[in-house]
Parts: C-alpha cells; sequence; structure tokens
C-alpha cells in the first residue's frame, strides 16, 4: 500500500495542528505523510526581502511548545505518520501552491475554514484562498469542529454534469467502515430533462462499488441549490459534505469565489471537494 500525502497549512502554532487529526480520519488505515507548510509571503520592498528571517532558523529550536506538540504527535501516530515535516513555501500565489501539490504528488489537502478574516491575514488565512485550482481532493475544515468519525456522508451529484465522478478513492475509504451512511443527494430544478435525472441514478444503482455500502438516494426540487444543500446538511445532521467536480458543479450555483470555504462556513460541516 502506498504512502498517502497530505499537506496541512501552519503558522508553527500548536492549533495548527489540530488539523492533523481529520486527514488521519479521511485516510484511515493508511499510512500518511504529512507536511505541514508554511506559506512565507515575499515582501515587496528589496531591503525586506534581504532581511526576510530564514525560517530554518525558526524551526531550529527544539524546546517551543510547537516543536514539543510535533514530537509527541510522532509518538502517538507512529504507525497511521510516516513522516511529519514542515516546510518553508516562500510566495503567497495559487501557481506556488499548484505547483507544489503536483511536485510532491499531494493526495489530500486540509483547508482550515475561519468565520471571519482578519485585516492582515496570516498564512494559514491566506492558504484557503489559494488552493482553488489544485488538482487533489481539497477537505475544508469550519473553526470550533472536533475531529471525529464522519459517519453521515451526503454526496452531492449535478445532474447537469454528466462526467460526475460518482465514486472516488477518498469515499469508498471513508465508507470503509460499517458505523457510517452516504446520502447521494440530487438537488434538481423544476422542469429538469427526466432523463438526466435518470441518468444520475443509474450511475447510483448500478455501481458494483457500491452494492455493499449502507447508502441512499434523496431528491430535492428546488429553485434555490444551495439553500437545498443547507436544508439537508442541517435537518440530517450530516457529518460531512462530499462534492465531485468542484470548479463546475459549485461554480455553477454559487457564482462567487472562494465557494467552497463558503460552504463550509455555512453549514459548519467539513466539506471535502474532490477534484
Amino acid at each position: 500500500m502506498s504512502v498517502k500525502k497530505i499537506v496541512i497549512p501552519t503558522d508553527l502554532t500548536t492549533q495548527s495542528l489540530n488539523l492533523i487529526k481529520y486527514g488521519l480520519e479521511v485516510m484511515q488505515g493508511q499510512t500518511c505523510q504529512i507536511i505541514l507548510l508554511q506559506l512565507i509571503p515575499l515582501p515587496d520592498s528589496i531591503t525586506d526581502l534581504i532581511m526576510l528571517p530564514r525560517e530554518e532558523d525558526k524551526l531550529a529550536n527544539i524546546h517551543t511548545p510547537f516543536q514539543k506538540a510535533l514530537d509527541r504527535i510522532r509518538k502517538s501516530y507512529a504507525v497511521e505518520i510516516s513522516k511529519l515535516d514542515v516546510v518553508p513555501l516562500y510566495g503567497d500565489s495559487t501557481v506556488k501552491i499548484r505547483d507544489f501539490v503536483q511536485d510532491n504528488n499531494i493526495d489530500l489537502i486540509l483547508c482550515p475554514v475561519k468565520d471571519s478574516k482578519s485585516s492582515v491575514p496570516n498564512g494559514v488565512e491566506l492558504f484557503s484562498s489559494l488552493v482553488t485550482a489544485v488538482s487533489c481532493p481539497v477537505l475544508y475544515i469550519p473553526d470550533d469542529t472536533e475531529a471525529s468519525r464522519f459517519r453521515k456522508i451526503a454526496y452531492v451529484l449535478d445532474t447537469d454534469d454528466t462526467y460526475t465522478l460518482l465514486v472516488d478513492e477518498l469515499l469508498l475509504n471513508l465508507t470503509s467502515g460499517k458505523d457510517y451512511y452516504v446520502t447521494f443527494l440530487v438537488i434538481f430544478k423544476p422542469g429538469t430533462d427526466i432523463l438526466k435525472l435518470e441518468y444520475v441514478l443509474k450511475k447510483v444503482y448500478l455501481n458494483k462499488e457500491l452494492k455493499e455500502k449502507n447508502c441512499s438516494v434523496h431528491l430535492i426540487q428546488e429553485n434555490d441549490f444551495r439553500g437545498g444543500v443547507y436544508t439537508f446538511v442541517d435537518e440530517f445532521k450530516v457529518d460531512l459534505l462530499v462534492a465531485g467536480r468542484k470548479k463546475k458543479l459549485f461554480s455553477n450555483f454559487f457564482h462567487k469565489k472562494r465557494i467552497s470555504s463558503d460552504v463550509a462556513k455555512q453549514t459548519r460541516v467539513p466539506f471535502l471537494t474532490i477534484a
């Protein structure tokens, strides 16, 4: 079994290490290499650039609370985590993040979602606005949500997307235990072509990999796609919201930037987008 690579943004605080448990939960039972990515924006001034402190020097102090917390995590999860390192990345562009993900064959990105943005965002807050173009799955995690087993999973399907990624390795891994339930949520507007609905339903019911899974299909006829998703998540107490082909599906309905983090912020539920 290959080692799964997970990227988590960090500002070298112990709080930024809380997301590690989420990564291990998604990759349950698999060995993981965790990269704590410290995003360091480059200053505009040449003088400031020359004086930019070496992040390697900051990390050299093994007696800081952050380094001590890292050591505890390495010992506590020695079986699950094969490697846990802090990697500084200089620059604050989507291209930098995208290239890093591609060059390092990253399997999953964890992205914290805060209720409000500060006037001067730190690297972790900035990170969430730069991961929209990556080619790997991203798990958006709202503030103050506790890492636990994802037992009630809602997978949103799009009737207008004939290439919707229905079953992904991550979804199958999340449903490898017995204490879960997946609902394939199909929200369609009044007047939707019945053939489109039939196509989506067949994709679910005829999929061999879903035969032994605890899953069902829930149809909602609703003009407001976003409202339909939010209402379902709230009424059915969903633990995890999942969507495939994030660029097409949610850009069609939400028409705004940072749509994925907004979904997590509104629902207060972790949101996994599968590219």
